[in-house]
């Protein structure tokens, strides 16, 4: 994937997404606004948020790496 692409990805408003309304609700709540926010975060971290749960995570997870990006997380 070209990195103007991922840029792109990781730039765009969680809120436009296909993820679910639940990640799209949590993530606004906790002031995440675009995928670049949740990557200065490791997943462990997420997980002691408000709200952000393990399936929140499994989603978050799947979106990127079917994205070509699973790399990003957790380096």
């Amino acid at each position: 994937m070209k990195q103007s692409v991922q840029a792109d990805i990781l730039d765009k408003p969680i809120a436009k997404s296909p993820l679910s309304t639940e990640f799209k609700t949590i993530t606004e709540i906790l002031g995440f606004h675009s995928f670049s926010d949740l990557l200065q975060h490791r997943t462990v971290n997420l997980l002691t948020l408000p709200g952000f749960t393990q399936q929140l995570i499994y989603e978050y997870v799947e979106y990127l790496e079917v994205n070509q990006m699973g790399h990003l997380i957790d380096p």
